[in-house]
């Protein structure tokens, strides 16, 4: 046995091997998010076997410590973010609420004539201009969702790509506009190929998507958004008010 590990535990040799990556994610060596050493780096620095290894990791998977994906290698589970589908607070707020630190990256922005759906989702004419925005949500540099939405671009006549980097709760209630009802519509599903590329999630990986529709006034609706959820980085609630 290695002299790197107790000779004398009576603990099988991969569970010692598992407790040392352990460690090492505890002290953040492995930070939340990041890929741990190849199998064969590991092999040579822990000076066991293949076996030992793999059993090791197999452990700290089924633990909740890591996960695997194909192709790629063993990467720190990180911090699960809790999203209320009930609450009107934004994701930097939902991120801070997990201790964790959040950024939106504008991915895409224009102005275009309402479709048939976005129209009818919108409660306005067919060929009416909208504001459309695909944002994505990262979590230390990790994409964990995105979403796409929909405004009247009567309603923010001004809005360009920039102003929506930060905060889209915040500029929306410097603008007059309040969400005062949400109607929502959740969808389980296996990711298209742009959800795939953007959420780097398998294409046999279940994501959430959520559909809905947020008013200002209780039959006006400012804004018709879907977001798409990578569902192994969140924990989904919804909180009920009396």
């Amino acid at each position: 046995m290695t002299e790197l590990f107790d000779q004398k535990n009576l603990q099988p040799l991969y569970v010692q091997v598992a407790e040392k990556i352990k460690q090492e994610i505890d002290k953040g060596t492995y930070p939340a998010g990041s890929k741990l050493p190849s199998e064969n780096q590991l092999v040579e620095v822990l000076e066991v076997s293949r076996v030992t290894v793999r059993k090791a990791l197999q452990q700290l998977t089924e633990l909740g410590y890591i996960f695997s994906e194909k192709g790629k290698g063993s990467f720190v589970k990180p911090n699960k973010l809790r999203h209320d589908f009930l609450s009107m607070s934004g994701f930097a707020k939902e991120a801070a609420g997990s201790g964790l630190e959040a950024q939106n990256i504008v991915d895409d922005f224009q102005v275009m004539p309402a479709s048939d759906l976005v129209a009818e989702k919108l409660n306005i004419q067919q060929g009416e201009p909208v504001n459309f925005a695909r944002r994505l949500r990262l979590i230390e540099d990790q994409v964990v969702s995105y979403e796409e939405f929909y405004i009247p671009r009567v309603l923010l006549p001004n809005l360009t790509k920039e102003d929506l980097e930060g905060s889209k709760f915040e500029y929306l209630s410097r603008h007059g506009i309040e969400m005062v009802k949400t109607q929502q519509k959740l969808i389980p599903s296996l990711p298209d190929t742009d959800a795939q590329r953007l959420l780097a999630a398998d294409k046999l990986e279940p994501i959430l998507i959520n559909q809905s529709q947020n008013f200002c006034e209780e039959r006006q609706v400012y804004e018709y958004s879907i977001v798409y959820y990578k569902s192994s980085l969140y924990d989904f609630e919804i909180t009920a008010r009396i």
